[in-house]
């Protein structure tokens, strides 16, 4: 029997505990899958070798170690190169045997590069992500991601030749393995570099570790995607047609809509 002294809730009222239909978040992918199981494997076979590397061929270029190591220094110089054979062979030939469509994929997306890809490169350069400013929408790679891509494979042509060169000394011109050996060490310096530059990504900056995170459990979460990766997000989810942002837009952003930009480049959520 109903209390008689109860007041009727008024028309349209939202019941005690009930989402607002107009704030409630709508229903939707929480998590999206970035990288398949053999993307990450390859990824990690490729770190553990290149650490690997490292370490034996800092060994070797130390005056006091390589003076500690003596006559075993000849073997790990053959350790090190097979390792950076390695290194370069078998994460390329996991993606090919195990799931090429993935890699020819990959590929093409990297090798893509669009005008807001060009245009998020130049303001990443000047900064604008660091300082998290509004950067032009990107896809499932952003463009600091393609050209870190596009580095260790020319670096790893630079392992691969120069490596061989100084593997098989005995048989070659000795200018030869002088020059081979200076570009051996350069392209190492670079590739620590890159390398130190990546993990500092990764361990200083929150997106970092959940990009890090996203590399050992293939998913990122669906706010990272839409905030960063705005155009991969969009293709996933059908979302909305344009990234939405109370930032302003950044400078130079009417001048980059001459180049096919635009404002909905200067509009876009920050990425990196």
């Amino acid at each position: 029997m109903a209390d008689p002294t109860a007041v009727p809730p008024k028309p349209g009222a939202a019941s005690a505990g009930a989402a607002d239909p107009t704030t409630a978040r709508p229903a939707g992918i929480r998590r999206l899958r970035r990288f398949v199981v053999v993307e990450r494997v390859s990824h990690w076979l490729y770190a553990l070798t290149f650490i690997t590397a490292f370490v034996t061929g800092l060994l070797m270029w130390i005056p006091s170690t390589r003076i500690w190591l003596a006559g075993t220094r000849y073997t790990l110089s053959q350790y090190h190169g097979y390792v950076g054979a390695a290194m370069i062979i078998l994460p390329l030939l996991l993606l090919l045997v195990v799931d090429r469509r993935r890699l020819r994929g990959d590929l093409r997306e990297i090798d893509k590069w669009s005008t807001e890809d060009r245009h998020w490169f130049g303001l990443a350069l000047r900064g604008y992500t660091l300082r998290r400013r509004p950067m032009p929408p990107q896809g499932r790679f952003n463009a600091g991601q393609k050209a870190n891509v596009v580095l260790v494979a020319a670096m790893a042509v630079g392992f691969a030749v120069t490596g061989g060169i100084l593997m098989h000394k005995q048989n070659m011109p000795p200018w030869l393995v002088s020059r081979a050996l200076w570009l051996h060490t350069f392209l190492a310096v670079c590739a620590i570099a890159l390398f130190g530059g990546h993990l500092a990504h990764v361990v200083i900056t929150r997106h970092g570790r959940t990009y890090l995170a996203g590399m050992v459990r293939g998913w990122i979460p669906e706010d990272l995607a839409r905030e960063r990766h705005f155009r991969w997000w969009q293709a996933e989810t059908g979302g909305a047609a344009e990234p939405a942002t109370d930032a302003a837009p950044p400078v130079g952003a009417s001048r980059s809509s001459e180049s096919g930009v635009g404002s909905e480049a200067g509009s876009g959520p920050p990425a990196d």
